[in-house]
């Protein structure tokens, strides 16, 4: 089989990583727990505690550097450009470190009843 196979003439196919290559072969975070797409995610603030001072993978560093501000699962995977499979691991990772925590969502927060009559009123004059 050629190397070159699917790609296109004066194209560089780059390096190839398969996706079980960033995850050390897992498939499913260490802790069991997989978060879902929207779950929110944000730095913690604090250093990895030392047993679990591991040195971080570029994709890991890639991440906390997107977890400044709050960020959701989804969105994460979409700007890595990692598989979803693949940011949840290595999310799960950060969580047991604790460099990151998620955000828990805040239930029973509804609109003000001014805020809907002004959306109605602007929807009305369209």
């Amino acid at each position: 089989m050629d190397r070159g196979e699917g790609t296109r003439p004066g194209q560089d196919p780059g390096p190839v990583v398969r996706p079980y290559a960033l995850t050390g072969g897992r498939t499913e975070p260490a802790d069991g727990e997989v978060l879902d797409l929207i779950a929110i995610v944000v730095s913690s603030g604090r250093a990895a505690s030392t047993n679990n001072s591991a040195v971080l993978s570029p994709e890991h560093r890639k991440i906390l550097g997107l977890c400044r501000d709050p960020v959701t699962v989804a969105d994460l995977a979409s700007d890595t450009a990692l598989p979803l499979g693949v940011v949840r691991v290595l999310l799960a990772d950060l969580l047991v470190q604790g460099r990151l925590k998620v955000v828990p969502p805040q239930a029973d927060e509804r609109p003000r009843a001014g805020l809907l009559e002004e959306v109605l009123q602007g929807l009305r004059a369209l």
